[in-house]
């Protein structure tokens, strides 16, 4: 316990150490803020465009298309799109929930109208006999998009969530904060933070034990967690802090609301709760294996800018790997980037899913504690008088 103190302290008044620490927490603390200062596009902006593309089909589609039965039905479903549209557009505008009080009876409900529109709009695929379902189609989204808008209006109408007018609310900042601190982000945070855990040592040839046994192994591992464990702190409360801040800012949004989770297969719809505390465990549990070789890369080559490069270039091996096609849904490499595999962007891969992420984190590590085993046995350390440390 003395020993883990010891090399604790060391860590924490190091001024180096004091000062990622407190920008890493200004960084996240704040990222709200900065957020509120973008101009994304509202999607009452995206339902204005949405209109005018139906008024264009009326106009693009020759009308003795319609005149036939499925083309009646066709331009029935036209029409009511047309209809829904612009009753979504005026709750949007209200701001007030998925309807608008006292007018519940003339404008609906807006989950009610989506379930309908996209239905119609599966049914424009199905419309082999409309002279011009290409022409239509070609307004249409995609029939996977509309398949996922049925997922996401289904969760909202079961978990009785109102749509969320304001692409800043709190809860999409922190699915947004979730997503940046998931990737790229982590691993050079746990670069940094390794890449000097091992170099005084190394290079003043000190002593902590004073001549006790007390293994490079047990060392490395020990400040591992030491800095895992202060990256982490400090994360997760520069997260709760900026969500606390959006709150403060924006009055919409709630940690109910739906985002999408690739599952192997198809995209399934969580909470934002839930995708939240499943992307940092994910995150906790590689981010500990990369702080873990970073420290270990600092004992082999004492060099803090050859380790930061090292271990970022790390993040990019998957890119690689991916090039090899389905196989590497079984490679653990591949799974060295948490985001795409929450995302499905590894989809084309096939049987890309979160339980092989999980179990190539247990590879991984077991590969790195292999690697450091071998190297801590067949590296020769600096010898010579063991010396107290003066300052």
């Amino acid at each position: 316990m003395k020993l883990f103190k010891w090399d604790f302290l060391k860590i924490i008044r190091d001024w180096k150490v004091r000062i990622l620490l407190v920008s890493l927490f200004l960084f996240l603390a704040s990222y709200s803020a900065f957020y509120q200062d973008r101009s994304p596009a509202l999607p009452l902006d995206e339902l204005r465009s949405e209109y005018e593309d139906t008024q264009q089909i009326f106009h693009a589609i020759p009308q003795n298309h319609f005149e036939t039965k499925t083309g009646q039905k066709v331009y029935d479903k036209l029409a009511r799109q047309q209809s829904i549209i612009g009753m979504q557009r005026y709750i949007l505008g209200e701001q007030e929930g998925n309807t608008v009080e006292g007018l519940e009876n003339v404008v609906s409900d807006y989950v009610d109208q989506g379930l309908e529109l996209a239905e119609n709009r599966l049914y424009f695929y199905e419309a082999d006999d409309f002279e011009s379902q290409e022409l239509l189609l070609s307004f249409m989204p995609s029939e996977q998009d509309i398949k996922n808008e049925l997922k996401f209006l289904t969760y909202l109408k079961e978990n009785n969530v109102d749509i969320d007018w304001n692409p800043l609310s709190p809860s999409l900042v922190l699915f947004n904060l979730i997503n940046i601190v998931s990737g790229i982000f982590i691993f050079i945070i746990a670069a940094i933070f390794g890449a000097d855990r091992f170099s005084k040592d190394q290079e003043s040839n000190w002593s902590i034990s004073q001549g006790i046994p007390y293994s490079w192994a047990h060392q490395w591992r020990q400040r591992t967690f030491i800095s895992w464990g202060l990256i982490w702190i400090i994360t997760l409360a520069g997260i709760g802090l900026s969500y606390f801040f959006s709150t403060l800012l924006a009055d919409s949004g709630t940690l109910n609301y739906p985002v999408p989770l690739y599952a192997g297969e198809e995209m399934v719809y969580i909470s934002i709760m839930e995708y939240a505390a499943i992307a940092l465990l994910l995150t906790m549990g590689l981010s500990y294996i990369i702080v873990k070789l970073s420290t270990g890369l600092s004992w082999v080559f004492r060099n803090i800018y050859l380790t930061i490069t090292i271990v970022v270039a790390v993040f990019y091996l998957p890119y690689v790997f991916a090039l090899t096609g389905p196989a590497a849904s079984w490679n653990p490499f591949l799974y060295l980037q948490i985001i795409p595999v929450l995302e499905g962007s590894w989809g084309s891969l096939k049987d890309v899913t979160i339980t092989k992420l999980i179990i190539s984190l247990g590879i991984l590590y077991i590969i790195v504690e292999v690697l450091f085993y071998f190297i801590f046995k067949l590296i020769p350390t600096r010898t010579g008088k063991l010396e107290r440390r003066r300052n």
